[in-house]
């Protein structure tokens, strides 16, 4: 960040030019733009942080492995993460009981972590394999 100041340029007493990326590392919810950014930033010898590209990847990977799973288990897994709603509410729309309700969800979950475990993407990404 520069601090040479052009003619053109006037501040108050209370103003100070702050670069907002230098705020933002300093907030610890920084997040790198993308994987050459993130090892640009990192300190030698240390992991690059995770960078925002990757987190929009494995979004996209997840929503992919949704779209193969029961109709079933996308309405659960849609209500409970997206619409926030409690088990009780999903078994009167479903006309169960909620202890059943969670139970679905149980399976839904399982079946994800299997399209997701054969699809090999997340694993590749994260370095599992």
């Amino acid at each position: 960040m520069s601090w040479e100041f052009s003619s053109s340029m006037s501040f108050s007493k209370r103003e100070i030019p702050i670069d907002v990326d230098d705020l933002m590392n300093l907030l610890g919810n920084y997040e790198p733009e993308n994987e050459y950014q993130a090892l640009m930033e990192a300190a030698p010898f240390e992991e690059p942080r995770k960078h925002k590209c990757l987190f929009s990847e494995v979004q996209d990977i997840v929503l992919d492995c949704l779209e193969v799973l029961l109709e079933q288990d996308r309405f659960v897994i849609h209500a409970i993460n997206y619409e926030r709603i409690t088990y009780e509410e999903l078994g009167q729309r479903m006309g169960i009981s909620a202890t059943h309700a969670w139970r679905l969800k149980q399976i839904a979950y399982r079946h994800l972590e299997e399209v997701l475990t054969i699809d090999g993407r997340i694993s590749k990404i994260m370095r599992y394999e």
